[in-house]
């Protein structure tokens, strides 16, 4: 039966408590029922606790004490101990009240949890829900203020005046972050099998751009901060079509770009033989200083700029730059742009650099180029993930990297995928190959929407000429 404690709750008790804080679930009253030899049973001589109560008018109060609950029969002064109240006729009203003097919390063999100014249920309480479905505990000196104080908050204030409640949770708190896996995905994702790998891997395999505009490719511009991982991209999906580890184009740690020149890399399919229907292009990383300039990126996104066209930290490409391309067709354009974030330093991003991708997705958005946001290196941030990449989704840590990059690029979430490149791994797993090649084939589909734009436009301009002649 899964816990009612929510990860805000959670997040706010730890910041309560003072200090980093897991919550495990020990005792819950509709799991384990209420009896007081079952709550001593599972949180005796365990540590710290936090106690839980919810009541039927869906207001969510409790206690807080820094030692172990146990029988001896006495009260005990816990100077770290409080109580607080979290959600007020379900809406959240965090309050915390802390400690004063006198005695705390009671510790006997036949009472539940027991706080001053907070009691819950002993040998002498009605064991038994009620016919409403709820279960009936003690309300004696229930928010009186006794050891505690309340900030002018009464029992009425607090829970409606009632110590009715539908459950009644303790969790053991131990040192570490806040747990940060969810009990449901926050986005939908299919199987983590290798029906689902080969499925995604049969889209890419067989992927043929829009007929009608009869090119042989797409082109796929990725483009972000240094370091962020365009290359290991790349070396990811070249690995999992060579079936081992691979690395096509330069990677590692450098105090600049490793990627000097504009590289339209082809990915082939040693099955067949052939190479598949798209290019993946790497390009300088966005740094402060020596950044690829506005002109050579508008220049990429057109078409002009040629394939392993080296950049000049000084002097922008020009008509007269070898090799460029004076009049490119739908073929040699740049028909998705991915812009690739390190999730692991979102917080830290310099205002030169956002500032920087800003202007990028200014150029981007002028020529009606789709993007998205592919998000690494999110198994540096979540260690749920880093044990376990298919735990992707039902991290909140990814979440809230995944919202905070749609907002740095001003993009909507759903367009924000993360992935994991290959790096300390010797072998190929599932779980990372589902990731890339989801991310590969949205990008994909989206090539295809640019495409689709071009064709009607294409049709109305030539509709237009026939009219006119």
């Amino acid at each position: 039966m899964a816990e009612l404690l929510t990860r805000k709750d959670k997040k706010q008790i730890s910041q309560w408590i003072g200090r980093d804080s897991q919550l495990e679930l020990l005792y819950k009253l509709s799991r384990d029922g209420m009896s007081y030899q079952r709550f001593h049973e599972l949180c005796d001589n365990k540590g710290p606790t936090v106690t839980i109560f919810y009541n039927t008018d869906n207001n969510v109060y409790g206690g807080y004490v820094s030692d172990s609950w146990g029988s001896t029969g006495r009260w005990f002064s816990d100077q770290k101990a409080f109580l607080f109240k979290l959600h007020s006729a379900g809406n959240w009203k965090p309050v915390m009240f802390p400690y004063t003097s006198r005695e705390t919390h009671y510790k006997k063999h036949d009472y539940g949890p027991w706080f001053h100014s907070l009691p819950s249920f002993y040998s002498g309480s009605i064991m038994n829900k009620s016919a409403d479905g709820y279960y009936l505990l003690h309300n004696s000196s229930f928010f009186d203020g006794c050891g505690f104080d309340l900030k002018g908050e009464t029992a009425q204030s607090v829970a409606n005046g009632h110590n009715n409640v539908t459950d009644l949770e303790v969790y053991l708190v131990k040192d570490g972050l806040p747990d940060d896996e969810m009990e449901s995905p926050w986005r939908d994702s299919s199987e983590w099998n290798s029906q689902t790998f080969q499925e995604l891997k049969e889209f890419v395999a067989n992927y043929e751009p829009l007929e009608e505009m009869k090119i042989p490719e797409v082109n796929i511009l990725l483009i972000g901060q240094v370091g962020a991982g365009k290359s290991s991209f790349l070396n990811t999906i070249n690995s999992i079509f060579k079936g081992g580890i691979s690395s096509r184009a330069c990677t590692g740690s450098a105090e600049n770009s490793l990627t000097k020149s504009f590289e339209k890399f082809r990915i082939r399919d040693p099955s067949t033989k052939k190479y598949l229907r798209f290019r993946i292009c790497d390009t300088r990383g966005v740094e402060e200083g020596l950044s690829i300039k506005s002109e050579d990126l508008g220049f990429i996104l057109d078409g002009n700029i040629p394939n392993h066209y080296t950049f000049n930290p000084v002097e922008k490409a020009s008509t007269k730059t070898p090799g460029f391309v004076k009049e490119p067709t739908v073929k040699d354009r740049i028909h998705v742009v991915v812009f690739v974030l390190d999730g692991s330093t979102l917080d830290v991003l310099s205002e030169g650099v956002v500032s920087k991708l800003k202007d990028i997705k200014s150029l981007v958005v002028d020529r009606g180029i789709p993007q998205l946001a592919f998000l690494t290196k999110m198994d540096k941030i979540c260690e749920t993930v880093n044990k376990d990449v298919s735990k992707m989704f039902t991290s909140s840590v990814v979440e809230d990297a995944v919202n905070k990059a749609a907002d740095i690029i001003a993009i909507p979430r759903s367009h924000v995928l993360p992935v994991k490149n290959y790096e300390k791994e010797s072998q190929l797993k599932t779980d990372i190959n589902i990731l890339a090649l989801t991310a590969l084939r949205q990008s994909l589909m989206f090539a295809d929407d640019f495409l689709e734009n071009q064709y009607e436009l294409e049709q109305e301009n030539s509709q237009t000429l026939n009219t006119r002649d």
